[in-house]
């Protein structure tokens, strides 16, 4: 069980944000073959009040590595707070799989039990296994597939292979 879950939220999520990786270098190429300024594709979003691609890709960086601070031995990195550039979101998202894969199946056995407070609302508290499959893997999704949308949206050729590749 322990190996499931381990796979099923950080070994997803990672693979996730190597597939998101992978989205960004293929739309960098795009966007310089077509004239299209990265910072314009930053600042997009698919409706006005909706987050921006930067804001998309923060947060893709932030939910996985808060989550698995509960089970490193090290602090989580700085991503998802201060990234203003394409560069730096790039640079995030590597940083972060690196953070995530430090994160041994035993570890996450060994912790299973644990009660963590929500990243948004410290007040409320869940197992961390509740809380992978009920709220974070799922948030995390969520903002990747926002990403990879707005992306899509604004020309960049992408395919349901290129979100699954990882």
């Amino acid at each position: 069980m322990p190996d499931a879950v381990h796979a099923l939220s950080i070994g997803t999520m990672a693979r996730g944000l190597r597939s998101l990786a992978g989205v960004l270098d293929k739309s960098e190429v795009h966007a310089k073959a077509h004239g299209i300024e990265l910072d314009v594709l930053l600042q997009a979003r698919l409706y006005p009040n909706m987050y921006s691609l930067l804001q998309q890709l923060q947060y893709s960086c932030y939910l996985p590595c808060d989550y698995a601070k509960h089970f490193a031995d090290a602090a989580p990195p700085r991503v998802g707070y201060d990234e203003t550039t394409w560069e730096q979101c790039r640079k995030g998202l590597d940083t972060a799989v690196a953070y995530l894969e430090t994160v041994t199946p035993a570890r996450v056995a060994e912790r299973s039990g644990k009660v963590v407070p929500l990243f948004f609302d410290g007040s409320r508290t869940m197992n961390v296994i509740d809380y992978a499959a009920r709220i974070l893997v799922p948030d995390f999704f969520f903002h990747m597939t926002a990403a990879y949308c707005i992306l899509r949206h604004n020309g960049v050729p992408l395919s349901k292979g290129d979100f699954l590749k990882g």
